[in-house]
């Protein structure tokens, strides 16, 4: 089995504070437990020879970890890595966003829950206009595609669809639309009935806009993507909960600690910290090797007996986005 993309965790510390992702009582992992810069870059460069192309760097809030454009650099000085991605709330984008881009990075995945400042700073405790200042700054330094994420909760943000839309087509972004999951359910309060399929967002939009149509979008992952030919804009729709997409999963999670983790839907994971740190590259090569074979077999036990994201008990700060 190949791996061609890498979730890579710099830190599980944030700066806001949304209910479905970090609790209140949530504890950060100690600093000198976190993987440094070079290890990380180590292992991705490791990761390469089974196919390793694409990168890309989460928290918690990965502009909260200091000097993030060095790691930038030192995985954009890998031949192999083509494309290198950043999940980011983007309270802090404005004055990062220039140092970033010249150490390479590509991309940006900026996430809004909702549009009206009062319920933004509800979901979050943070300023939507911070945000929003960070993906100006960011369009004029020529990051392309630029991609707002939302997770829809229901009868919280869900009447915002056709806003965010039209937000789309004003700031010249890619809006995809999120399933609220039970990560860390425990923790978070979860409840079926805060999930919102997005097969009726879609039909909301197209009753709107007109069909949509399929298109094709730079890192679009997990997305199903559609273009809005009304508008000329793309709309996304990431759908765990309703219609899942795990067929042919070849994803992989480095939490901010050095675990790998196969998938989301299981708490399932390989602790990597420990051969990068002690030994040598001919042991770190073996271990991916394992690692790999393990995702393959944890893929096929996911689609054999399909387990929930509830039986995935860490908070998604502590995964990485």
């Amino acid at each position: 089995m190949e791996i061609s993309y890498l979730r890579v965790s710099v830190t599980d510390k944030c700066n806001l504070k949304c209910f479905y992702c970090r609790p209140d009582n949530s504890e950060f992992v100690p600093h000198d437990e976190i993987l440094r810069y070079e290890e990380i870059t180590k292992i991705v460069r490791a990761m390469t020879k089974y196919g390793l192309r694409k990168v890309r760097i989460t928290g918690g809030e990965p502009l909260v970890r200091p000097n993030l454009d060095e790691l930038i650099k030192m995985i954009k000085e890998i031949p192999q890595i083509h494309d290198i991605s950043l999940t980011t709330n983007a309270i802090t984008l404005a004055k990062h966003a220039e140092s970033l881009r010249k150490a390479g990075l590509d991309r940006l995945n900026i996430s809004i829950d909702s549009l009206k400042p009062d319920l933004f700073y509800q979901i979050t405790k943070g300023r939507l206009e911070d945000v929003l200042e960070g993906i100006r700054v960011s369009k004029e330094l020529g990051y392309n595609p630029i991609k707002v994420n939302a997770v829809i909760v229901k009868g919280l943000n869900e009447d915002e669809a056709l806003d965010f839309v039209e937000f789309g087509k004003e700031y010249g972004v890619e809006v995809r639309f999120i399933e609220m999951m039970p990560i860390g359910a425990e923790q978070i309060h979860w409840s079926n009935d805060l999930v919102k399929p997005l097969e009726e967002i879609k039909k909301k939009i197209e009753e709107k806009y007109g069909k949509l149509i399929p298109a094709i979008s730079i890192g679009s992952g997990a997305a199903r993507v559609y273009k809005i030919p009304k508008l000329g804009t793309k709309v996304g729709f990431i759908t765990p909960m309703s219609n899942p997409f795990c067929d042919g999963c070849s994803k992989l999670r480095l939490t901010a600690e050095g675990h790998i983790k196969l998938c989301l839907r299981t708490d399932d994971e390989i602790d990597i910290k420990t051969v990068v740190r002690n030994g040598t590259d001919e042991d770190l090569d073996r271990f991916i090797q394992k690692v790999l074979i393990e995702k393959e077999i944890s893929n096929a036990k996911i689609q054999k007996s399909g387990y929930a994201f509830s039986d995935c008990r860490r908070i998604m700060t502590s995964i990485g986005g």
